[in-house]
């Protein structure tokens, strides 16, 4: 399946619309995928849908139910907690890869990407915010130019953005990232990377602990007897 995704220019197209609409919350964790709606919506016929959705079942976006259909995945604290834990340690390593690759170009990026951080936080757009960020982690990891770290990355953070949307709505959570990030880049420009990468692994931590504590809050209502 795979295989015809990636050589199929529209399965990609709208395996990466898909996509898209589950990781900004337009279709949320646990909703099912309706691929009559979906397929209108697109303009496109049922079995390049069909194709991009195994595709994201593959990648553990989408769970497949039997004799119910397709949704997109929900996570237990325990599993969110996992993530986290792995994701901490590979951008550490990502932070410590990069620094020997820094240039002013490519500061200048991450500085411009911090810029249009906070410009859409200060303007409330938390979707454009959750994007802006991504950007800013991805942009470290690239320049630590490792093929298998950045492929293991890209798999967690699209799982991660599917619970990512409910800490941007914990606005404790959104003002303490926004106060690391810079700090991270600090580091960076100092090229401090035992520092930038200690940053980045408590600034991801801390956003585990938050993500993890709510999802945890909304089991123990969804355990409470009616």
């Amino acid at each position: 399946m795979k295989n015809k995704l990636e050589h199929n220019p529209l399965n990609r197209r709208i395996y990466y619309k898909v996509r898209e609409l589950i990781a900004s919350g337009a279709i949320p964790a646990g909703a099912q995928l309706d691929e009559r709606t979906l397929a209108n919506d697109l303009s496109v016929s049922r079995t390049p849908l069909r194709e991009a959705i195994a595709t994201l079942v593959e990648e553990g976006l989408v769970e497949r139910r039997p004799y119910r259909g397709n949704f997109v995945r929900t996570f237990t604290a325990k599993q969110v907690n996992d993530l986290y834990q792995v994701r901490k340690t590979l951008e550490g390593l990502a932070v410590r890869l990069a620094v020997s690759r820094l240039t002013e170009e490519t500061l200048m990026q991450l500085r411009f990407i911090l810029n249009e951080t906070q410009e859409v936080l200060e303007q409330g757009d938390m979707v454009s915010y959750s994007v802006a960020d991504q950007r800013f982690h991805n942009a470290i990891a690239q320049l630590s130019d490792n093929e298998i770290l950045l492929e293991a990355l890209g798999r967690l953070q699209r799982q991660i953005q599917i619970v990512r949307m409910g800490a941007n709505r914990d606005l404790q959570v959104v003002t303490r990232t926004a106060i690391e990030r810079p700090r991270i880049l600090a580091a960076l420009e100092a090229r401090d990377g035992e520092l930038a990468a200690q940053l980045m692994e408590e600034h991801i931590e801390g956003v585990r602990r938050s993500v993890v504590a709510l999802i945890e809050a909304s089991e123990t209502v969804a355990d409470k007897p009616s």
